[in-house]
């Protein structure tokens, strides 16, 4: 018996020594990249315990809801159910991501501003702001489309001016972030695009062609330009490179103008003053050039520019390798698989063909054009045969087939330069050009006046978007490739099904971020509530993606409208009051407990008392609890429950020596008889902290918690050492 006791007392001392250093020398440190919270030794340990908002103070983020492609699609009837519903998703999915990262205390809810609602998230426990931003307005957008071949009309083109309007407007009320209102809308084709430290010839046709644009005080938004924007190359369903005209509805700002001297000429100068003065160029590879690498010099009217050696020292092809994917099909048949191996052979031939003159192929990929070394090819097409004669050749492969051109193959001995040239070449005005240069930082919005892809939308008029998305998993297509597969809800299996019924044979294209991922052929309707990604994924990448849609997918994108520090002041009377409440209340205890059961009942009950809040808070900053004022409220509750245990065996010690037995008899005794009422009593209170905690507002989980651990240090440590305490008080 005598063992058993030493033996507690050990394990008591224990935890209540370990409980000291914890509190007095043990933090926590932040992981901004992983939002992780390590221990660390520290001589202020003490102020390294967690705390809520309403101690610490936090963080307000105010975020608007970007509904413009719901305001495109719904009529204003519709539109403000639709606007409660996203409303509810978005507040639901930022309890989800911040309850899960254990964020001390936080508050999120909808304020009416202006007649428009906001997001306004209250944050606890995090001093930085931008992880603040990162952990709340993060948003991974799905987005469905389908082919938009409708040309603009008078009144498109309207709406497309008007959403240019709103976002400048929305630009000069929050200057200082006008990627968030633009960024990561190509689905819309919408584009920002932000330009440091460029010149006038590396920026779009719009600024090369009326360089007097960019004549505006810095900082200052331009006035909304209808205009050609640019003139791009794109590769139609057939495989033909086309341009298109890039206009509209554009805005820019001119963050600095910057005129340095050039301290090198590199090729880019080069170029760039070679696209200045109109000037031809293209690039050759020779058996000796004069001028050093990197450097030029004229011969014979050209400009020459060294760019080194080509794959020196190595065995190496003058090559275009084309890679020709397998089409991607959602569950399809036999016949069609089929359908699509003949389809790939008919590409396979077309690319044969035109290899020599296209560097652009439907259905095709184009991985490398140029000079490239023997090891680095055998490492692109594994079964590259170097014996193989011919011009053109074909490679077959699990995934795809490649086709490549060899143009030129160099030994391992022999010197190859490659150059850049300059056709007839004015050699004063172009000195006078590379002297200096004018050197921009520029952002720019761009509206396009139609949309490629338009909102899939069922003929009941419901949109199919990230609203019905239930969680992403990867997967693996029907040729063995891995790619993402996303679950619909049951409203959005039935809207899917719509869609894919009343589509087949067209494209619907899958968007994430604004950024296309995929746009297969629907081949028949899909009702298995089940859409696939085949973009050009590794198993990595793959679940990058999943992981991504399943933490951060939300129907609309978030945009950051204010941010400010929330002061605890308002709470530290509170806070105060609560302290001294404690304070008082131990000395009631102990004040009590001397007048009732007498000095050494008095002093187990202190010692108790004093184990308990050490081992509590020891436990609090193990599991890093975060401390509010319910959690507060809390402890001074259980201090009280926890004394009912020692008055329940006080009680029953008085009955036993009653009856005559001795001090030691009359504690086990009392202990033993007392055990199952203190039991009874704090299981009771356990399955009310567990209803708070399961069915409670965030105050009432945090209070459930707290509850829920005082119940559990009470039963196994409070009840065991009280009659450890009074052996050794009465021993002595």
């Amino acid at each position: 018996m005598k063992r058993k006791l030493n033996s507690r007392r050990t394990i008591f001392m224990f935890l209540f020594v370990l409980g000291l250093i914890f509190i007095f020398f043990v933090g926590r440190k932040f992981h901004p990249e992983t939002w992780n919270r390590s221990l660390i030794l520290t001589p202020n340990g003490i102020s390294h315990f967690r705390k809520w908002l309403d101690v610490s103070g936090g963080t307000k983020l105010v975020f608007k809801i970007s509904y413009d492609k719901y305001e495109q699609v719904y009529e204003w009837s519709e539109l403000t159910a639709i606007k409660k519903m996203i409303e509810n998703i978005v507040l639901k999915n930022i309890d989800n991501r911040i309850s899960g990262l254990w964020v001390s205390d936080y508050r999120a809810y909808v304020q009416s501003m202006e007649w428009q609602p906001y997001i306004v998230v209250e944050i606890g426990g995090i001093a930085d702001l931008n992880q603040a931003k990162e952990i709340i307005g993060k948003t991974v957008e799905l987005e469905f489309r389908l082919p938009n071949n409708e040309e603009p009309s008078y009144a498109n083109k309207q709406a497309r001016k008007k959403i240019a309007e709103d976002l400048k407007y929305e630009v000069e009320q929050n200057d200082w972030n006008i990627s968030s209102f633009a960024d990561a809308r190509w689905s819309e084709n919408i584009f920002y695009n932000h330009w440091t430290g460029v010149t006038l010839w590396q920026m779009p046709d719009l600024y090369k062609n009326k360089p007097s644009l960019l004549d505006i005080e810095k900082g200052e938004i331009s006035n909304i330009i209808t205009d050609t924007y640019d003139i791009v190359d794109y590769q139609d369903r057939s495989g033909n490179v086309k341009n298109e005209t890039l206009y509209w509805y554009i805005f820019y700002r001119v963050n600095d103008v910057l005129k340095v001297d050039r301290e090198t000429a590199s090729v880019a100068d080069v170029v760039d003053v070679a696209e200045q003065l109109w000037y031809e160029y293209e690039e050759s590879v020779n058996k000796s050039d004069t001028a050093e690498i990197d450097s030029y010099n004229y011969v014979d009217g050209d400009l020459v520019y060294n760019l080194g050696a080509v794959v020196e020292w190595e065995e190496a092809y003058d090559i275009k390798v084309v890679r020709v994917w397998w089409n991607a099909l959602l569950w399809a048949s036999d016949e069609e698989i089929q359908a699509a191996n003949k389809q790939k052979e008919t590409t396979i031939q077309n690319v044969k063909n035109t290899i020599k003159s296209k560097d652009n192929f439907a259905d095709a990929e184009l991985l490398a054009n140029g000079w490239i070394a023997k090891e680095q090819l055998d490492s692109l097409i594994p079964n590259f045969d170097e014996n193989n004669t011919e011009e053109i050749q074909q490679y077959v492969s699990m995934w795809s087939d490649f086709v490549v051109y060899i143009r030129n193959k160099k030994a391992k001995d022999e010197d190859l330069f490659a150059s850049l040239v300059v056709k007839n070449v004015n050699q004063e005005s172009f000195e006078s050009k590379m002297n200096s240069k004018v050197l921009y930082d520029i952002e720019s919005v761009f509206v396009q006046d139609r949309e490629t892809w338009k909102t899939a939308k069922s003929k009941n008029g419901d949109i199919l978007n990230g609203a019905y998305f239930k969680y992403a998993n990867t997967s693996q297509s029907q040729v063995g490739m891995p790619v993402v597969a996303i679950n619909f809800d049951d409203k959005g299996k039935e809207i899917f099904c719509n869609i894919t019924s009343d589509n087949v044979g067209n494209q619907m294209a899958i968007f994430v971020w604004g950024e296309l991922q995929t746009s297969p052929v629907i081949r028949s309707k899909i009702c298995g509530g089940t859409a696939q990604i085949d973009g050009d994924f590794t198993m990595e990448s793959a679940k990058e993606l999943v992981d991504a849609l399943n933490d951060w997918a939300l129907p609309a994108p978030l945009v950051l409208m204010q941010e400010e520090k929330i002061s605890p002041t308002l709470w530290a009377n509170a806070l105060t009051g609560a302290l001294i409440a404690a304070l008082i209340g131990i000395v009631a205890i102990f004040a009590y407990m001397y007048i009732m059961y007498g000095r050494r009942c008095a002093l187990v009950t202190l010692s108790v008392l004093i184990s308990f809040i050490v081992i509590l808070w020891f436990f609090m900053k193990l599991a890093d609890y975060a401390l509010s004022l319910s959690g507060i409220a809390a402890v001074i509750l259980s201090i009280w429950m926890a004394v009912d245990a020692n008055i329940l065996i006080f009680e029953r010690m008085r009955e036993e020596q009653d009856k005559w037995r001795t001090l030691i008899s009359a504690i086990d005794t009392a202990y033993d008889r007392s055990r199952p009422a203190i039991r009874d009593g704090n299981l009771s209170t356990e399955l009310i902290a567990i209803l708070l905690f399961m069915l409670g507002s965030n105050m009432f989980k945090w209070f459930g918690t707290m509850l829920t651990l005082t119940v559990l240090i009470t039963i196994f440590v409070n009840v065991p050492l009280i009659k450890t305490l009074l052996k050794w008080f009465y021993r002595k």
